[in-house]
C-alpha cells in the first residue's frame, strides 16, 4: 500500500516552494478533457458507487490491500474539495478519513491519461495537509496525517506514465536525496479480466465491468451478460438500481425497461415491480433535488458576493449553515 507521509511533506516544502510545484503541475499538465467528455454519462458510475461507505469500505480492502482490513464504521466521507488554482473544475473525485486516525485514503477516477498524474496527486496531498493543518492549529507536538493516494484507470490507452514522482524529475545523483519519492496506488482495468470483475460480486466489481463498455451497444451486451451472470437476487435489485438511477441518462427508456423486466423475471418477485417503479421515481427525484440544490448554491454565492448577511443568505435560500460555511471557503480558494 503506497502512501504519503508527513516526511514526505516536509522534504516536499524544503526542497522547493508549494507555489512552484503547483505552477508546474497545472501549468505543464495536458488535461485531456475532450476526450473524457465524449466518454458516456456511465464516466461518473464508479464515483457514485464508491461513495457508499460500504462499497468504499470493500474496495480499500480488496484492491489497496492495507495490513489491517478497514472497517465500514471507521469510514468518514470527507466533504471538503480540493480544488487547484487554475483548473478550479478539477477535484479529487473522492476523499475518506479514517474516524479517531489521522489517515485519509484519496480516490481519483482517470479516464484518459495524464502526463503529470504524479504531480496532480502530490497537489492532492499536499492541499489535505494544508487543509488538515489550518483546521487543527498545528501546534509543535502535532504531526501530519497519513494519505494512501489511490488512482483508478479505466481508459483504454495502455498507461505508461510513472507512478513515482522521482521518475518524472531530473535525474542527478549529487541531489538525489531531493527528489519526491511520491508513489500513488494504481489500479488498472484493463489488466483485471470481466470474469474476475463479476466473480468480486461487488458494486464496485460490476461498475469496472461496465466501464470496459467501449461503445453503446456494448454496454448493453454487458448488462445482459451481468442480468445472466449474477445469482444474488440482492445484487440483481442493486443492478435494477444501477439501471434506474446511474445510467437513467444513457439508455434509451425502451431498452432500460426491457432490462429491468429481464430482472424482474429472473428475481421472480411480486415486489420487484414496484421497486422498479419506486427506483424511477427516486431517480426523478433526485436529479430535480440536485438542480434545486445547485439553483440555490449559486444564490448563495451572489449573496455573498454583494455582502449580504449571512441570516439572511440562510433565511432566503434553503442552505444549512454548514453548506454556507462550505461555500464561503469555495470563494477564498478560487480567489
Amino acid at each position: 500500500m503506497k502512501v504519503f507521509t508527513y516526511n514526505q511533506y516536509i522534504k516536499c516544502i524544503h526542497t522547493f516552494r508549494l507555489n512552484a510545484v503547483m505552477q508546474l503541475a497545472e501549468e505543464s499538465a495536458e488535461y485531456n478533457l475532450e476526450q473524457a467528455e465524449k466518454k458516456y454519462s456511465h464516466d461518473k458510475l464508479i464515483k457514485n458507487i464508491l461513495q457508499d461507505k460500504k462499497e468504499a469500505t470493500k474496495f480499500i480492502n480488496e484492491f489497496v490491500e492495507p495490513r489491517e482490513k478497514v472497517k465500514e464504521k471507521e469510514l468518514i466521507r470527507y466533504t471538503n474539495n480540493y480544488i487547484t488554482k487554475k483548473y478550479k473544475s478539477k477535484e479529487a473525485d473522492l476523499i475518506y478519513k479514517l474516524k479517531d486516525k489521522e489517515m485519509f485514503f484519496l480516490i481519483e477516477h482517470q479516464s484518459a491519461i495524464d502526463n503529470n498524474m504524479s504531480y496532480r496527486v502530490l497537489n492532492y496531498c499536499l492541499d489535505i495537509m494544508r487543509e488538515y493543518s489550518m483546521n487543527k492549529k498545528m501546534g509543535k507536538n502535532m504531526s501530519y496525517p497519513i494519505i494512501v493516494p489511490i488512482v483508478i484507470y479505466t481508459g483504454n490507452q495502455k498507461w505508461k506514465m510513472p507512478k513515482k514522482g522521482k521518475e518524472k524529475q531530473i535525474s542527478n545523483y549529487v541531489f538525489e536525496r531531493y527528489q519526491i519519492d511520491l508513489e500513488y496506488n494504481f489500479i488498472d482495468i484493463n489488466k483485471i479480466p470481466k470474469q474476475i470483475l463479476l466473480e468480486k460480486n461487488t458494486m464496485f466489481g460490476y461498475s469496472m465491468f461496465l466501464e470496459k463498455s467501449e461503445s453503446y451497444e456494448e454496454l448493453i451486451e454487458n448488462l445482459d451478460i451481468m442480468i445472466e451472470t449474477i445469482k444474488n437476487k440482492e445484487k440483481l435489485k442493486e443492478l435494477a438500481n444501477i439501471i434506474s438511477y446511474l445510467l437513467n441518462d444513457v439508455l434509451e427508456e425502451k431498452v432500460q425497461k426491457q432490462l429491468l423486466q429481464k430482472i424482474e423475471r429472473k428475481v421472480g418477485e411480486r415486489g420487484m415491480s414496484i421497486l422498479i417503479e419506486t427506483l424511477r421515481k427516486e431517480s426523478m427525484e433526485k436529479q430535480i433535488n440536485q438542480g434545486k440544490q445547485e439553483s440555490q448554491r449559486k444564490i448563495a454565492k451572489n449573496m455573498i458576493y454583494l455582502k449580504v448577511d449571512e441570516d439572511i443568505i440562510l433565511k432566503t435560500t434553503e442552505i444549512n449553515k454548514e453548506q454556507l460555511e462550505e461555500i464561503k471557503k469555495e470563494l477564498v480558494t478560487a480567489s
